[in-house]
């Protein structure tokens, strides 16, 4: 089998953001979509993370609706999210109302990401976020 098609996770072709080695590029985001078709990529793998994440444009409609914009205009396609945010407001928070505020934030990017055609959402488990034990499992199955 021979793979025609790549993809890169976002902000690895610009510079830092606020140097931060896995951020979402606020402000600048678009810039990769031009350097990615330059250099052939198909794909870029957005980041949701929870600095701003309400300025990220996954998470409005004006947003999806300039991230429609230049996939169209660059050809460079977005098929998954890495949802970094749940690092730090983990789905399964054992505070119901932190648990809940990110359900709903969840319930958001799911819609969001359905209108773009996105097939993948990547919910990291590192770090704060760990699944720490069985209760930690249980509350993210429950919470997704």
């Amino acid at each position: 089998m021979i793979i025609k098609e790549f993809g890169i996770m976002q902000g690895r072709l610009l510079p830092k953001f606020r140097g931060r080695y896995q951020a979402h590029p606020l402000g600048y985001w678009k810039d990769e979509f031009n350097v990615a078709k330059q250099l052939g990529l198909n794909y870029i793998e957005f980041i949701l993370d929870l600095n701003e994440c309400n300025l990220n444009p996954l998470m409005s409609k004006d947003g999806i609706n300039e991230i429609k914009d230049i996939i169209q205009e660059t050809g460079v396609g977005v098929r998954s999210i890495c949802a970094d945010i749940f690092m730090d407001a983990p789905l399964h928070s054992e505070n119901e109302k932190s648990a809940k505020k990110s359900n709903d934030i969840l319930i958001k990017l799911l819609q969001n990401a359905n209108s773009l055609g996105i097939t993948d959402i990547v919910i990291p488990c590192v770090d704060h976020s760990s699944l720490n034990s069985e209760l930690d499992q249980k509350r993210l199955i429950e919470n997704l």
